[in-house]
């Protein structure tokens, strides 16, 4: 079977649904310093349906207020721009590509576990001292090669999946098999596509499953990759516990009693923060 060329990557990539532009935007904005916030504030309140999402997520649990915020100048106060602005994007990224799924990669089961990981390794940058917004992001963001390469070619995705059943493959190794390369490359195309900055493009670590990531912010999404299926929080049918290089695990130095913590954590705010940003459906 022949391998996906990068025309064929790119090609898929451009029929991805559109992101808005102010989620465009905000990305931008991720790698830029003089960010004028009262403007993009004013952007994202003309967005009703986004706004109301955002604004729901930071009076969950998600966040714990104690007094109601009612406005995304409000939020911006209270939580900072880089807060609101993450919430925005997973929001948006979320809302997009509500309906883009495919007959075996359910986009319900999909997106479930991409927020759980987001959350799970947002916990684990609070105890690592990490970005936990750029945490965040890279979690929420860390399997969409997957979307990728499910657009590219629906039939191979589905020898991709039915290969992990059958074999008891890792999902990277299968992906390679069948396609010549894994949803982290794939996924690094998308994110260049989108212009997202390198600091978040790079935590997608390409290779078979056991490579060791590259630096904290890769380690961290490896691992809340791997926490969030070994939760079973998305009830996926092909959901498989990927293999965390001993090399990660030494390097983020979770004691036990925080792992359970960020388990805790993940668990408390996974159910809200679906149901908010709509990833629902059958599990």
């Amino acid at each position: 079977m022949n391998g996906v060329t990068e025309q064929d990557i790119a090609g898929a990539v451009s029929r991805l649904p559109a992101l808005p532009n102010i989620v465009l935007e905000l990305i931008h904005a991720l790698d830029n310093k003089d960010v004028d916030t009262h403007t993009l504030a004013q952007k994202i309140s003309y967005d009703q349906t986004l706004t109301a999402k955002v604004l729901r997520l930071a009076n969950s649990s998600f966040y714990g207020m104690q007094s109601k915020i009612g406005s995304i100048p409000h939020a911006i106060t209270v939580l900072g721009f880089n807060s609101v602005r993450s919430l925005v994007l997973a929001a948006a990224v979320v809302d997009t590509f509500a309906n883009h799924a495919s007959e075996d990669l359910d986009h319900a089961h999909f997106w479930k576990h991409a927020i759980g990981t987001a959350l799970c390794a947002k916990a684990i940058a609070v105890h690592r001292g990490a970005n936990q917004d750029q945490s965040f992001i890279a979690g929420l963001l860390h399997n969409i090669g997957r979307l990728v390469l499910a657009t590219c070619s629906p039939l191979r995705y589905r020898d991709v999946l039915q290969r992990c059943a059958q074999h008891d493959e890792d999902l990277l190794a299968a992906e390679i098999h069948v396609f010549g390369i894994d949803h982290k490359t794939a996924g690094k195309a998308v994110l260049e596509y989108w212009k997202f900055p390198a600091a978040i493009v790079g935590t997608l670590v390409s290779g078979q499953e056991g490579a060791p990531a590259q630096g904290d912010a890769a380690a961290i999404a490896a691992v809340a990759d791997a926490i969030a299926y070994a939760l079973d929080l998305s009830g996926g049918q092909y959901d498989r516990v990927p293999s965390i290089p001993v090399a990660d695990w030494d390097r983020l130095a979770l004691k036990e009693s925080v792992l359970l913590d960020i388990f805790a954590t993940t668990e408390m705010q996974f159910e809200e923060a679906c149901a908010i940003l709509g990833a629902t459906g059958k599990a």
